[in-house]
């Protein structure tokens, strides 16, 4: 019996000698096989967000006169349209993922979450209470480097769920509160330059503090003192607005309206000369970058724990001790171990040497366009208030002397 489950959208960005599993819902790379289905991380976090709200199945496609895709169904040989922009539209979206097998009673309620919550807490709790004598070689706050770097222990699965978890948990999810606050209905950002700034501030904001609350859950960076959390912060953070925006874009989705309004506010803080290359990294970026987001979430970890990202060293910011600095760039290999390790074990090595070298070629590339457009930021006069409003997100409430 013959079906057409084998059938596969295959989409140039993806194309490569190595072989690759593609996502059944939009095409890109499949990380694995998500609630019932072969999924990317994208389509697997919009399932899990939206496969109890039946209401959206109803809403009307925004997309109407676009192409459709006819896609056969195996259960009943039925044929279903779905609009060419099935990423930007929640209703093709998820009406694709029923189709296509994913299962709705696989998708964890929010009681279930918090007991699993609980008991990753509990977990925590009985290692921390282990004195350093009794504790195992292999358990530590840090992952420890593993010679044979291809195996994945259950230490190492447990920090790496932790991570992802921890990143969900007060990252995204404080992102999407915040944005959806934002967009009380569909808006248009006049000419008033103002109004551009305003949006932009209040976009950005949100990402970097979404962001500086997962740093402050990860074990590692609350073991480090004060004076040398803000060191980081206040060094690494802004280099990094535009890789967790990445991040953030993969995983939300937002209406062609809302899209227009960013451009226009990144536009004007851009300028003209820097703009295209903003929106041609970016675009790299998503052709480029693999969408696991157990990799791009150990990638952020491991450029925050680096020395500072930017060349620019105003006298402003603050400063740690040569022996310190040890430290950090302890936690930062570990994390970086942690990464091979599951990057060869999950790809194997020719392709985890692929994936790696796409990510320092994109973070190079994302370093200069930051570099350039904080320079704007902090020399035009018109952008004065943006830059103090960034400089005082960037840092841990509870680190702030003021």
């Amino acid at each position: 019996m013959s079906t057409d489950t084998s059938k596969k959208v295959y989409h140039s960005k993806h194309r490569s000698w190595w072989p690759k599993h593609e996502c059944i819902i939009c095409g890109s790379t499949a990380i694995g096989i998500n609630f019932g289905a072969p999924t990317c991380a994208p389509c697997k976090a919009f399932f899990r967000r939206n496969a109890r709200r039946k209401e959206i199945l109803q809403m009307p496609c925004p997309f109407q006169d676009t192409p459709t895709s006819n896609v056969t169904n195996s259960d009943n040989n039925a044929t279903t349209d779905y609009c060419s922009q099935i990423r930007y539209c929640s209703s093709c979206r998820l009406r694709r993922c029923f189709d296509m097998g994913m299962k709705e009673d696989l998708v964890r309620t929010d009681e279930e979450n918090e007991r699993y919550r609980q008991l990753v807490q509990a977990n925590r709790r009985r290692r921390e209470q282990v004195t350093p004598q009794d504790r195992p070689e292999n358990v530590s706050t840090i992952p420890k480097p593993i010679v044979k770097k291809s195996d994945l222990f259950e230490v190492d699965w447990t920090h790496l769920s932790n991570v992802v978890y921890a990143y969900e948990t007060y990252c995204l999810k404080n992102y999407i509160q915040k944005r959806t606050n934002m967009f009380t209905a569909q808006m248009q950002i006049p000419e008033d330059s103002n109004v551009k700034i305003n949006y932009h501030a209040s976009t950005t904001v949100n990402n970097i503090t979404s962001f500086r609350t997962f740093l402050s859950s990860i074990p590692p960076v609350q073991t480090l003192s004060p004076s040398e959390r803000t060191f980081l912060c206040k060094h690494n953070i802004r280099p990094l607005i535009l890789l967790n925006l990445h991040e953030l874009e993969q995983l939300c989705y937002s209406e062609p309206w809302q899209l227009t309004c960013d451009n226009l506010s990144a536009e004007y803080i851009c300028g003209t000369n820097l703009f295209p290359e903003f929106v041609k990294t970016k675009t790299r970026a998503a052709q480029t970058l693999i969408t696991d987001p157990i990799v791009t979430r150990l990638w952020l970890l491991i450029l925050f724990f680096s020395t500072p990202l930017h060349c620019y060293y105003p006298t402003t910011l603050p400063e740690i001790g040569k022996d310190r600095r040890q430290t950090i760039v302890h936690i930062q290999h570990s994390y970086a171990i942690l990464l091979w390790k599951y990057l060869c074990y999950r790809h194997g090595d020719m392709e985890a040497i692929r994936i790696f070298s796409n990510l320092i070629s994109v973070t190079l590339r994302m370093q200069r366009i930051s570099q350039a457009v904080n320079a704007e930021i902090r020399t035009r006069n018109d952008l004065a208030e943006l830059n103090a409003a960034f400089n005082r997100a960037v840092v841990i409430e509870s680190d702030n002397p003021e």
